[in-house]
């Protein structure tokens, strides 16, 4: 058997990092990801995905990938359920195993800024360069 998740999304919060009892690392996030075709009203509808990351990975997402960073993640499919108020409570979470970054310092900046210009403008001409 083979349970294997790959997911290209925009992060929906700034992952933040907390510390079990053990002093592990763990981060929770949500991906928003585009379904592939649009709905009834002709608008394109996203699915939201939990994502649980642990350890040093944990950190480093944290520490890079932000609010509306487009970044993909792998990992493995788990379920949960717990009981709440005499109901059962599911829970569908991906375990990430990596991820990626997938636009530039440059292009996250245009994006947060809303800016129109291209990345050509962003070029530093010679006698810019600091060495």
């Amino acid at each position: 058997m083979y349970n294997k998740v790959i997911l290209i999304g925009r992060l929906v919060s700034t992952p933040e990092v907390t510390k079990t009892s053990n002093d592990k690392s763990v981060a929770r996030a949500t991906l928003a990801v585009n379904r592939r075709f649009k709905g009834q009203n002709g608008e394109r509808e996203a699915d939201f995905v939990n994502l649980v990351v642990w350890g040093k990975l944990a950190e480093t997402m944290a520490s890079y990938a932000s609010k509306g960073s487009l970044i993909s993640v792998d990992g493995e499919i788990r379920t949960r359920r717990y009981e709440k108020n005499g109901q059962m409570q599911y829970v569908t979470e991906v375990l990430c195993n990596g991820f990626q970054l997938l636009e530039s310092r440059a292009q996250r900046a245009m994006r947060e800024n809303n800016l129109t210009q291209d990345l050509a403008d962003l070029v530093l001409e010679e006698e810019e360069l600091p060495f």
